[in-house]
């Protein structure tokens, strides 16, 4: 009888959370019309800056990128080389003179490549710089383990001088690329439990980066940090937009200044893109629209699945087996 009367209780506990769950649900609501365009198949994989569909084409900053070389995943594209990675330590690395495949010791998570010189983190938080000219390592680094992280990982970024690399452990560390070693280490995020930095961006001299738990800029010699659920960012026109766990949208200037913010009552964004105005994608099937100065705004019926998975690229949104073009 007991059992009998505990397990009813935990039913009701279940059932009573499940029927005050509350959604987003705005007033008005207008039709979507814009440019919507089908991808070749569904997105099976995503991290910080693209997506992998299931016939090997990827999605990136650059566009929808196919004929890549099956098993692997999109990582990043810069200097117009292509680099993926499967789940055997290998990594990819394609361009109009470049096709080939490197093997290491561990599964690898983020990387970026300039000129003859490849910076990649790993799945158990070491970093590494190789030489693609002489086969060499020419600097590596074990930080703490991470059991725990967050999809959207960043990649390391070259400077002039300087490799920055984003770690599992909510760091970035700064390495000398004549002396290679490590001149500086930034602790953005070393309290929370999924620290990873997700976002990893240098805009006219200021260093923007973001965990799940922090923003943080470096801009004339000073840190700026705010504690914030960040959902999805992007930097545009030197301003750092932030949907957080919340619903609201902020917009604040490098030196971390709130200029605006719009809350939408229980909404969960999924994506930012912009356009010629900034685009929210929520949870249950709405696109809104918020003007740059946030003075506007204007929710979009936007069939989506929110199972699926989402990526925001620019002024273009992808979903599952589609993408649409914001104006």
């Amino acid at each position: 009888m007991r059992n009998t009367l505990y397990i009813t209780s935990i039913l009701l506990l279940v059932f009573t959370g499940c029927s005050s769950k509350q959604y987003f649900e705005p007033e008005d609501t207008y039709s979507y019309n814009g440019n919507t365009k089908e991808l070749d198949n569904s997105i099976i994989d995503l991290n910080s800056n693209g997506a992998t569909l299931e016939n090997n084409t990827f999605v990136s900053k650059k566009g929808i990128l196919k004929h890549n070389k099956e098993g692997f995943e999109f990582v990043n594209i810069n200097e117009n080389t292509v680099i993926s990675t499967d789940n055997s330590a290998n990594i990819h690395l394609k361009d109009d003179l470049l096709d080939i495949t490197l093997k290491f010791e561990k599964n690898i998570i983020s990387a970026s490549k300039h000129n003859n010189l490849l910076a990649f983190g790993s799945i158990d938080n070491s970093i590494t710089l190789y030489n693609l000219d002489t086969k060499q390592v020419l600097f590596k680094e074990y930080l703490k383990t991470s059991p725990i992280n967050n999809i959207k990982i960043a990649n390391p970024i070259f400077l002039k001088t300087v490799i920055l690399y984003p770690t599992l452990d909510g760091k970035v560390v700064i390495v000398d690329l004549k002396k290679n070693i490590i001149v500086k280490t930034i602790n953005i995020d070393p309290k929370s439990d999924i620290n990873n930095i997700i976002f990893l961006k240098e805009v006219n001299n200021t260093l923007i980066a973001a965990t799940s738990n922090k923003l943080f800029t470096f801009v004339n010699g000073k840190v700026k940090l705010q504690d914030l659920d960040v959902q999805s960012i992007i930097v545009k026109k030197n301003n750092i937009y932030v949907a957080t766990l919340d619903g609201q949208v902020i917009k604040y200037d490098f030196s971390l200044q709130k200029i605006a913010s719009k809350k939408s009552k229980f909404a969960k964004i999924n994506a930012l893109a912009f356009g010629s105005s900034l685009y929210a994608l929520e949870s249950q099937g709405f696109l809104i629209r918020i003007s740059e100065d946030f003075n506007d705004s204007k929710v979009f019926d936007f069939s989506f699945d929110n199972e699926e998975k989402v990526i925001g690229i620019d002024n273009k949104i992808y979903f599952n087996d589609e993408y649409t073009i914001l104006k």
